[in-house]
Formats: structure tokens, C-alpha cells, sequence
């Protein structure tokens, strides 16, 4: 009878080890599937010590659906993960908070406009011919100096062209859609 306890107890050690090792690599590669976020805040000091030369700030809000549509799938894509994580500092912006926020030495206040409003910063780097729409995706230099900014849903196939186009320094001799149009 102790011989039968002691292989089940051994059984059963063993099946918690086997579980705690298979689920601890399950977070690892989850953790490492994920874009890693930061705040615009925080993007610059990210940006010079990791040394990283670009920021991509994705501007959102609560409500948008094609925002969410994008978390979902654009930014789910391992090879998005991939690019974004090794060349870029990710920052994730909703365009409507109230709160102040400091960005390169400026604090930038909530704007009523229309029916909802936007944080001034969002204004500032995410319009595109006086209009802000979302998701609106802005590359920023390591500096924190506008590039351009991307407004509208982005699948995978076009978002992994904007960060190559970016990557390859190609955005220093040509525009985007001249870019497009040689690949």
C-alpha cells in the first residue's frame, strides 16, 4: 500500500513540474508574440537607450473599431511584432485623454473640438491636411520630430511596407507612394 502512495505522489510531482515548465513557456512566447507599448512620455528616453532611430505612435481612441480591428490582427502578426519591436519604439496614444501630457519638453492639454475633442499632441502630429482620423499610425525620428503620419486602417501587407520604408532609410530620397509603387 506505500509503495502504491508513493508512485502516485510521485505521479503526481511529476505531472506539476511537466505543467509548471510547459506553462512557464507559454508566457515566454507570448511575452515575446507581443509588441512591447510604452507611453509617449517615455517614448524618447526608450528610443536613445535602446538606440532605436524611429517611433511609431499609433494614435486611437476607446471607440474606434478599426482600432480595435488593427490590435486584433495587424499588430497580432509575428512578423509585425518582429519588425516593430527590433527597429521601433511602439507607443500606443489615445488621441482623447484628458490629461495632460508632456512630450519633448511640452505639456499638451485636452482640446474640445466638435462633439468629442483631443489631446493637443495628437492634433499636432496626427493631422493630415487638418483632419485627425483613427487609427492614425505617425513615424517619428529619434528625436521625436514628425516623418509622417499614416491615417486609416493598415493591414499587414501595408503596414510591414511602411516600416520597411522607414528600415531601409528609403523615406530620405522618395515618398511613400513612390516607394509603393517600386516593390
Amino acid at each position: 500500500m506505500k509503495k502504491l502512495k508513493f508512485k502516485w505522489l510521485l505521479l503526481f510531482i511529476l505531472f506539476v513540474c511537466t505543467f509548471t515548465q510547459a506553462s512557464a513557456k507559454i508566457e515566454k512566447n507570448s511575452a515575446d508574440s507581443d509588441i512591447k507599448w510604452t507611453t509617449i512620455d517615455q517614448s524618447l528616453a526608450n528610443t536613445k537607450s535602446a538606440g532605436k532611430k524611429f517611433i511609431l505612435v499609433e494614435l486611437y481612441t476607446d471607440w474606434c473599431g478599426w482600432c480595435k480591428k488593427m490590435d486584433e490582427n495587424t499588430f497580432q502578426d509575428a512578423g509585425v511584432v518582429s519588425v516593430i519591436n527590433e527597429g521601433f519604439t511602439a507607443v500606443k496614444f489615445n488621441a482623447e485623454t484628458t490629461s495632460p501630457v508632456t512630450y519633448n519638453g511640452k505639456t499638451y492639454s485636452f482640446t474640445k473640438t466638435g462633439a468629442r475633442g483631443a489631446n493637443q499632441l495628437a492634433l499636432d502630429l496626427g493631422s493630415v491636411g487638418g483632419k485627425l482620423g483613427y487609427p492614425t499610425l505617425i513615424i517619428l525620428d529619434e528625436n521625436g520630430n514628425k516623418l509622417q503620419a499614416f491615417p486609416g486602417f493598415k493591414d499587414v501587407e501595408t503596414l510591414n511596407m511602411i516600416l520597411k520604408f522607414y528600415k531601409s532609410g528609403s523615406y530620405k530620397t522618395m515618398d511613400f507612394q513612390q516607394f509603393q509603387s517600386g516593390q
